[in-house]
């Protein structure tokens, strides 16, 4: 994907991704959830099952509606947006890493999303939650300075 630039308008970015995402097959999203059950195998056993499945569905949704959607997104991307995007565009080192920057991107970017559901429970039995105006995660605070971790993309705010 071509870089992303300051002041870039939200359709450009929109029709950027929707490009990248048109030949990914539904192999590659099996591989993806494959790849998802891999990364979660030392999870805590009785909240696992349900979170994989939540955010594999999310995923898939997230990625079938870049695909089809047609929306119309108002404004351009900050200086700052672009070189977090560009950031992720890059850190990408294989095909599958590659689609869930992308589907990041959207959420974060185009939908002004978490990248979580609100609801999804973490451990500890914490969860992402709105307070109508801003979303909240009380896990970001332990993972935003991780490298390999997308929190800090992430709209939602750490709680205390």
């Amino acid at each position: 994907m071509q870089k992303v630039y300051n002041k870039m308008p939200l359709n450009t970015l929109n029709e950027l991704l929707k490009e990248e995402v048109k030949d990914i097959s539904l192999d590659e999203l099996h591989d993806l959830s494959v790849h998802f059950n891999e990364e979660t195998k030392y999870l805590p056993r009785e909240y696992k099952k349900d979170y994989t499945e939540s955010v594999i569905k999310v995923i898939v949704s997230r990625f079938a509606t870049l695909k089809s959607s047609r929306v119309k997104y108002e404004g351009k991307l900050s200086e700052k947006d672009a070189e977090n995007i560009n950031e992720l565009l890059e850190k990408s080192n294989d095909r599958i890493e590659y689609i869930l920057n992308i589907i990041a991107i959207y959420t974060t970017y185009l939908r002004k999303r978490p990248i979580h559901l609100p609801g999804t429970v973490f451990p500890g039995l914490v969860t992402i939650y709105s307070d109508g105006k801003d979303y909240y995660c009380p896990v970001k605070k332990f993972h935003v300075d991780n490298p390999n971790a997308i929190c800090r993309y992430c709209i939602s705010k750490t709680t205390d």
